[in-house]
């Protein structure tokens, strides 16, 4: 009698696939460029001007939710535990109760919120994964302006300092947006969406 060929195990329903080695190495590597724009900084009140919103969103697009938000998970445990790698050098847990500690804790929310938002898209044009960014930014602005708040002393205050660097996060977003596209066409995405658009190629996962 041939013996029975053994049935391979499934995931349990609901169980999210085990990590991948390219999932975590390509989530270090974010968390790493987060750093490094992180060095780019111009001082001002309260919130330094720097990159890092460009990465986080870039994140998300390009890694997907889980891997997008690990990626921030990591910057930001580098940072809390000491590392120099928040904007001016700075790290120390201290630092996520200070006056920039709901922006950093908005990265890990935003690159979750615009991979999530990838991944469930067929396709995203420009305004479909603009709208994804702008999502992610507020994602990034919502704590931020909470968190910052308390430190003013005002809501309104705090609004007025995040309402100043929405006119260039949204040029950030734009440059997520193109970046992504571009990694994307490449094969050089983990999670990307069949880039739509007049004559353009939709883009190979690696």
């Amino acid at each position: 009698m041939r013996a029975s060929t053994p049935l391979k195990s499934s995931p349990a329903p609901g169980r999210a696939p085990a990590w991948s080695l390219r999932e975590l190495t390509a989530a270090g590597l974010f968390a790493a460029l987060t750093a490094v724009a992180a060095v780019i900084t111009i001082p001002m009140p309260f919130v330094p001007f720097t990159l890092q919103v460009l990465v986080t969103l870039l994140s998300g697009a390009v890694l997907g939710a889980r891997a997008g938000a690990l990626s921030q998970a990591v910057y930001v445990l580098m940072g809390a535990i000491g590392l120099p790698v928040f904007a001016g050098r700075n790290g120390g847990v201290q630092a996520l109760a200070g006056p920039t500690g709901g922006y950093l804790l908005g990265f890990i929310l935003a690159a979750w919120v615009v991979g999530r938002l990838f991944e469930r898209s067929s396709t995203a044009g420009p305004w479909r994964a603009m709208g994804a960014m702008a999502l992610g930014l507020a994602a990034i602005h919502v704590p931020g302006v909470l968190v910052l708040s308390y430190h003013t002393g005002s809501l309104a205050s705090a609004l007025a300092v995040g309402a100043a660097f929405l006119p260039v996060d949204i040029v950030k977003a734009a440059g997520a947006y193109l970046l992504a596209k571009s990694l994307a066409a490449h094969g050089l995405a983990l999670r990307a969406p069949a880039w739509s658009g007049p004559g353009e190629q939709r883009g190979r996962t690696v």
